[in-house]
């Protein structure tokens, strides 16, 4: 999902506005390659079942270096120690001796992801149409849905989201490997910023990590913890949940309580029709204000980003009373099709965004009660710049846990498909600070902070609201 930084840059290179040059992506597989592949037969997933020569992936990483150095404004503003990175980049090309499906490549490359924690900087697994097309060719994949935490690696429905005897239940062993042991293999090639976030796009996306880290099974032999029993489940060729079409109203919804309060679920910050979202909002706040409503509660504890107008026209609108910005100092890599004149590409230019957005004059479409945001480790790229703003400018307070992404957002991303393997890189081209000026390179930190379930969504919006009622 894009993010549009719709704020005017200020510096001596240039006045123009950058709203088409600041985007901020999760440069996940959730949401980005747009890249159509070739679909094979019968559990073969496209340009991962093919084989490279050495030299054409050697040539593919000096392709993605160029494109990465090119690009990026300064990588140790996530790379904690870039000697290592370039001695880890170092030991993987010269790893690179016999031919290799892309599939065993991307093994190889995503470890890559972890050591350069960002969101938007990353080598992908494949887009969701894609995987999609693969599943509808006979793809099999792991038969659940799981959470995966601090605590292990939990059942949550069946894959696709149907109820399953074992929800809840913590699984020990998968195939005889320790559950501890598989998510450490699959987190080491999870892009993002912190662990609880990996985590979080895991759980999302196990299904499909699992199969190309650990190949195609016909079935799965699990233990759970604390039963001394296995249990056997076949694979399913099923769409994980993370990656079915969903109407609108799975992603924007409002729910009007009977105690005086609401809550607003926004799940992303984008939508292929605008105006739908926009009109959605502007009878959302109608709605609210003309029913008296003291509470609203806006959940964006899954909303992985988007564009900032849908958060600046679509909410901050009815909530803003005062002038607002949505960051402050930025540090950018000038690239050659958004060179304005006088700058030079290649450069990096640095400075801040200082022209202050206006709050709606028409002060009867203000909503009138209290706000309170939810965040959760899902809220990520334009939606932690919406909970930046939010807490900068005391338009509302924060609950939860912290977000998965930096305060500092990394954004601007640019794409690569490599040209040889077609595996697909994501690098972002400037940096962002939130608008109180703090570079802060830790999650947004809630005002109350609160366990989420992701277990039961349900029981973390009643303990939302009974924390926000005490405010």
């Amino acid at each position: 999902m894009l993010t549009t930084m719709s704020e005017q840059v200020t510096n001596t290179h240039s006045q123009q506005t950058w709203f088409t040059k600041f985007k901020t992506t999760l440069a996940s597989s959730l949401l980005l390659l747009t890249t159509s592949q070739t679909i094979y037969a019968d559990e073969s997933l496209g340009h991962f079942s093919q084989t490279y020569t050495p030299q054409q992936i050697l040539a593919d990483i000096s392709q993605w270096e160029n494109f990465l150095h090119s690009t990026h404004p300064n990588l140790a503003h996530s790379v904690e120690n870039i000697d290592d990175f370039y001695t880890q980049l170092d030991s993987l090309r010269s790893s690179i001796k016999t031919p290799m499906t892309g599939q065993a490549l991307w093994r190889e490359l995503a470890k890559l992801n972890a050591t350069m924690a960002d969101g938007h900087l990353s080598f992908d697994d494949g887009k969701n149409a894609q995987w999609r097309a693969w599943i509808k060719d006979g793809v099999q994949l792991f038969p659940l849905e799981v959470v995966v935490n601090n605590q292990g690696l939990f059942v949550k429905s069946t894959l696709g989201g149907d109820a399953n005897t074992y929800q809840g239940k913590q699984i020990s062993q998968i195939n005889g490997i320790p559950a501890s042991t598989v998510t450490e293999e699959l987190l080491q090639r999870i892009e993002g910023d912190n662990l609880a976030f990996r985590q979080a796009l895991l759980s999302r996306r196990f299904a499909m990590t699992y199969r190309l880290v650990y190949g195609t099974k016909e079935n799965f032999n699990l233990k759970f913890k604390d039963e001394d029993s296995t249990v056997i489940l076949n694979a399913l060729n099923q769409q994980p949940e993370s990656i079915q079409s969903k109407p609108f109203e799975h992603y924007f919804n409002l729910q009007m309580l009977d105690n005086k309060q609401a809550i607003l679920t926004v799940k992303t910050f984008g939508w292929d029709e605008p105006k739908k979202y926009f009109d959605f909002m502007a009878e959302a706040f109608q709605q609210l204000n003309a029913n008296q409503v003291e509470h609203l509660l806006i959940d964006i504890s899954e909303n992985t980003g988007g564009d900032d107008e849908y958060w600046m026209a679509g909410i901050l609108r009815y909530i803003a009373q005062k002038p607002y910005k949505q960051g402050s100092g930025y540090s950018a890599k000038i690239l050659a099709k958004y060179r304005d004149p006088g700058e030079v590409v290649g450069t990096v230019v640095n400075g801040s965004l200082s022209r202050m957005i206006k709050p709606e004059t028409d002060k009867s479409k203000l909503f009138k009660g209290q706000v309170s945001v939810l965040t959760g480790p899902l809220t990520y790229s334009s939606a932690v710049l919406f909970a930046n703003t939010i807490q900068d400018h005391q338009f509302a307070t924060l609950i939860g846990t912290p977000t998965g992404g930096r305060s500092t957002q990394s954004g601007g991303i640019q794409f690569l498909t490599l040209s040889n393997t077609q595996i697909r890189a994501v690098v972002p081209r400037f940096i962002l600070a939130r608008p109180s000026g703090n570079q802060q390179m830790t999650p947004v930190q809630p005002d109350i902070e609160l366990t989420i379930n992701p277990l039961n969504k349900a029981q973390t919006l009643a303990d939302a609201l009974s924390h926000s009622s005490k405010l």
